[in-house]
């Protein structure tokens, strides 16, 4: 499987056979984006119809701006009003691409008045999108590029495609990893546009795409005695949380001080220390020991530790 445009009809006929002669696909595939791919921002969500703010069923969607290939840039939370598909996709994602004419229809039927749907491009750069979209033709959808994975880290995105259903209220009804047929995808929209709950997603093959993410912490001497760090799995939502390993670095002999700066992509943290106790490669393999045995869900590779 190749990056870049992929014929959506090619895709759905091979579908049935690899489901049939694999059962799941789990293939790993290298990511990147330009420098001049606009990047994803989370933002403090307003209050609304629940007070538990996350990405499960049930909770106030965790909002966030993305922006388009051609500069448009959408914030999640100024859709409510509405119900909204979030759909996480990518071009090497044969489900995604087979997916997303679907979606299209779907909302067609319903009226773009009436149903949003966000597809939120996990990983790939603008050019990359800008060709599959020209030809997917859905000038209704709003798109937001997630070259740094923000967003998909945010709703805990392992897998491609990944759809969330979310109510006029901005409240989650239904999370479906996978490929979702049309039926259940015009399910899922029914229930949000009622404002309940989705039905629970049936027992089938789903065909699913791993999202390949880099798992590393980065190391930068900062000045003498102080050490900056960052990494993804520094972050917290609402299934992982860093804060624990993070407030213990201090437990380390020689450790001064963490300042936390981790509403940053990447998050990051600046340690200070006494040279004469410690070292800046013994802070951050302490850090990356303490990571891994905290588990970071996203990730299947332990963390890798980086000297820029």
């Amino acid at each position: 499987m190749t990056r870049g445009l992929i014929d959506w009809r090619r895709a759905l006929i091979a579908l049935p056979v690899l489901a049939v002669a694999a059962g799941a696909a789990y293939v790993l595939i290298p990511r990147g984006a330009d420098a001049s791919t606009p990047r994803a921002a989370l933002v403090d969500t307003p209050s609304g119809a629940v007070q538990k703010v996350g990405v499960k069923k049930g909770q106030l969607s965790r909002d966030f701006i993305g922006v388009g290939p051609d500069g448009t840039s959408v914030r999640l939370s100024d859709l409510r009003g509405k119900p909204t598909i979030i759909n996480f996709w990518a071009t090497w994602c044969g489900s995604c691409v087979a997916e997303l004419p679907d979606l299209k229809a779907v909302q067609e039927e319903v009226g773009a008045a009436d149903l949003n749907v966000v597809a939120v491009n996990a990983g790939e750069d603008s050019a990359a999108a800008r060709r599959f979209l020209k030809t997917l033709d859905a000038p209704a959808f709003h798109i937001g590029m997630d070259p740094t994975l923000i967003i998909a880290d945010a709703y805990g995105v392992g897998g491609l495609p990944q759809s969330i259903f979310v109510d006029a209220d901005g409240v989650v009804r239904a999370v479906y990893t996978g490929q979702l047929s049309k039926e259940l995808m015009q399910q899922y929209v029914r229930a949000a546009s009622a404002g309940t709950d989705g039905p629970d997603a049936p027992s089938k093959i789903r065909l699913i795409t791993t999202v390949a993410r880099e798992h590393t912490l980065e190391v930068r001497r900062a000045s003498k005695g102080a050490v900056d760090l960052r990494s993804k799995s520094l972050r917290c939502d609402e299934s992982y949380c860093a804060a624990s390993v993070i407030d213990s670095l201090t437990q380390i002999d020689g450790v001064r001080g963490v300042e936390r700066m981790l509403s940053e992509d990447p998050p990051r943290i600046l340690v200070t220390f006494d040279e004469a106790s410690t070292s800046s490669d013994r802070v951050a393999s302490g850090l990356a020991d303490a990571l891994n045995k905290l588990g970071d869900p996203l990730y299947s590779r332990p963390l890798e530790i980086v000297h820029k």
